[in-house]
C-alpha cells in the first residue's frame, strides 16, 4: 500500500480505497459478519452473537475470505477504470488472517470518543497469522481452532507450529484453500504430499 500511494495522486487512492473497502465489506455482509473498522488499507471484521449462530462463526468467517478472493479478480480486472489509467497498473494482492476463540466486544474508548469493537488474545492472534503470510507466501491463514470447527466445509493445507509474538504458546497454522469440491485434484494431491513430508519432518 505504501508503494501504491507513492504511484498516485492522494485524490486516486481515496478513490481506490473507497472502492476497494465496498468490493471487500460486501462479503462479510453476506456472510453475517461486523465490519469493525478500516485500518489504513486493512478490513477488520469479527463474527459472534446475536448476529450469527455460534457453531456457524469459523465457517462464515472462512466463506467470507474465499469470496473476497474470488471477488480481488473482478477488483484488478476494474482498475484501469477506477483508476483511470491503463498502462502501469499496480499490482493488488491481500493476505488475511482468521483466528477462533473469546474475545472481549463492547464499547471502549475515552470519555468523549468511544467505539464498538472487540479486544483480546483471539484479535491479536488473527492480526499475526495475516502478517504470517508473508514468511509462508500465502495468502489465506488460519488458527487450530478455526480450522476444527471448518474442516468439514473448507480444504486446507496443514502449514507449520509457530509462536507469534505476544503468545507464549505455539499454535498450529492452517493454509485455507478453498471450499469442500472447489480445490482442484492436483492441489490437493500437492497438500496430501506436503502435509506427508511435515509429519516426517516432525517425527
Amino acid at each position: 500500500f505504501t508503494a501504491l500511494c507513492e504511484q498516485l495522486s492522494p485524490s486516486a487512492v481515496v478513490k481506490f480505497l473507497n472502492h476497494y473497502f465496498t468490493t471487500m465489506s460486501e462479503p462479510i455482509r453476506a456472510h453475517k459478519g461486523i465490519i469493525d473498522k478500516f485500518i489504513g488499507d486493512a478490513v477488520m471484521a469479527f463474527w459472534g452473537p446475536p448476529f450469527s449462530p455460534e457453531t456457524e462463526h469459523a465457517i462464515l468467517a472462512c466463506n467470507a475470505a474465499l469470496d473476497q478472493r474470488a471477488r480481488l479478480i473482478t477488483f484488478r480486472q476494474m482498475l484501469p477504470d477506477v483508476l483511470g489509467i491503463r498502462k502501469g497498473l499496480p499490482e493488488i494482492n491481500v493476505r488475511m488472517g482468521i483466528a477462533t476463540g473469546d474475545v472481549t466486544v463492547g464499547s471502549i474508548g475515552s470519555d468523549s470518543t468511544k467505539s464498538y469493537t472487540v479486544i483480546g488474545d483471539t484479535v491479536n492472534l488473527a492480526s499475526r497469522l495475516e502478517a504470517a503470510n508473508k514468511q509462508y507466501g500465502t495468502r489465506l491463514i488460519i488458527s487450530e481452532e478455526t480450522w476444527k470447527l471448518a474442516r468439514n466445509v473448507v480444504e486446507t493445507r496443514e502449514l507449520d507450529c509457530i509462536r507469534v509474538v505476544g503468545k507464549s504458546e505455539a499454535v498450529r497454522i492452517f493454509e485455507l484453500l478453498g471450499h469442500k469440491g472447489g480445490v482442484d485434484a492436483t492441489l490437493l494431491e500437492l497438500r496430501d504430499k506436503f502435509e506427508e513430508a511435515l509429519e516426517h519432518y516432525r517425527k
